[in-house]
């Protein structure tokens, strides 16, 4: 009987951990600079599940123009697009970089 019974709280245990998924959270810092603005999400820290895409749009004012994201940008959809995405698989902290108008963009590796 004890077999049995170990058996069936294995098998429960086994089932609930498949059930719950993966749970992990990953946090996502996001910064700007002179020049504009990071309008969704927004700019601070933000807390998101593992696989999550998160939309990222940067805004620039007046007189400048959006030149790339830096940072931790391996899972950006495209660094050099001001709307684009990025997929949660870890944590990062990103920079929407902003210029004047017609100067050359950030030297980012």
């Amino acid at each position: 009987m004890t077999r049995v019974t170990v058996f069936v709280i294995a098998a429960v245990l086994a089932v609930a951990a498949t059930a719950c998924g993966d749970s992990h959270t990953y946090e996502l810092s996001i910064a700007s600079t002179v020049g504009g603005c990071v309008t969704a999400p927004g700019e601070g820290a933000f807390t998101c599940d593992a696989g999550t895409v998160v939309e990222l749009l940067a805004t620039p004012d007046a007189g400048y123009e959006f030149q790339a994201w830096s940072g931790d940008i391996q899972d950006i959809a495209d660094p050099d697009s001001r709307a684009t995405t990025i997929t949660m698989n870890g944590n990062y902290l990103i920079t929407a970089n902003f210029g004047p108008t017609g100067s050359p963009g950030p030297s980012v590796p």
